[in-house]
């Protein structure tokens, strides 16, 4: 019924825990497998020590979740990320509850979360995935929780199609993607979860790029006025890339990334 993926790039210190999870969460009939996204640790190594089984992937994040979608033949496949700090609340399990008590017909699981306090500042979600998707995909805007890029989910196979990007955009374009087809979610939440938050702005980039492939493909967007959103988008980055997670600065910050938000979007079509 279910394939556990536990999605990892250089994760050696903590791929332990995730298995040990995914184990915890795992029937008879349930494959648990470490996707080793290009890593060059001994990421791949320390999950056979375990006696884990091992799917070498390319790098990235959503070429990762392609491979083993492609090499998995469950109706169900649960995706972890490796970078589990610390053992709390049984991500896979909760996951698998929610699967179990969901319709038939439903296309995702999405695993929300709380982060311990002081919590991060999520600048791609606010000023990057939540604008562009209440303006061109709005069917999915608010479905996904407060955490709607996160990498605890469980999803059909069938949703990483030949489109699905290969970074950081994959999340973004799974909640797109079955937003659009019209089939149910549901979102499980897991409680505190204490994570390794880190602040890459090129994910903003990913993300609103796969925001805006889609926007594209579904005739939400005049593609002749892609270079107009693309250039919002960085407009928006370059606000983002003047933080590095220092939350004495976070307010200030915020008061630069709201007021690049506030700046007009272009139109969708001529």
């Amino acid at each position: 019924m279910l394939t556990i993926a536990i999605v990892a790039h250089n994760e050696e210190p903590y791929v332990e825990n995730a298995i040990r999870q995914a184990r915890e969460a795992a029937d008879s009939s349930t494959r648990v497998v470490v996707v080793d996204s290009a890593s060059t640790d001994g990421t791949a190594e320390r999950a056979r020590s375990l006696g884990c089984e091992v799917l070498p992937a390319p790098l990235g994040k959503g070429a990762a979740m392609v491979a083993v979608a492609r090499a998995t033949e469950t109706p169900w496949l649960c995706f972890l990320d490796a970078d589990i700090v610390e053992n709390g609340r049984n991500i896979p399990l909760t996951l698998r509850k929610a699967i179990e008590a969901a319709p038939e017909s439903t296309a995702m699981v999405v695993a929300d979360f709380d982060d311990p306090p002081p919590p991060p500042i999520l600048s791609a979600t606010i000023s990057i995935y939540g604008p562009l998707v209440r303006a061109l995909v709005p069917e999915a805007d608010g479905r996904f929780g407060d955490r709607p890029l996160s990498g605890f989910r469980a999803i059909r196979p069938e949703l990483l199609d030949d489109d699905a990007p290969a970074d950081f955009g994959i999340e973004a374009y799974l909640n797109l993607s079955a937003a659009l087809s019209g089939r149910p979610v549901t979102l499980t939440h897991i409680g505190l979860f204490k994570q390794r938050f880190r602040y890459k702005a090129d994910m903003g980039w990913e993300i609103g790029r796969a925001i805006l492939d889609i926007a594209v493909k579904h005739d939400r967007l005049d593609p002749t006025l892609r270079p107009e959103w693309d250039a919002w988008v960085d407009r928006i980055l370059k606000v983002i890339r003047t933080y590095n997670g220092d939350l004495s600065q976070g307010q200030a910050y915020l008061t630069r990334l709201y007021a690049a938000m506030d700046e007009p979007m272009p139109p969708r079509f001529r």
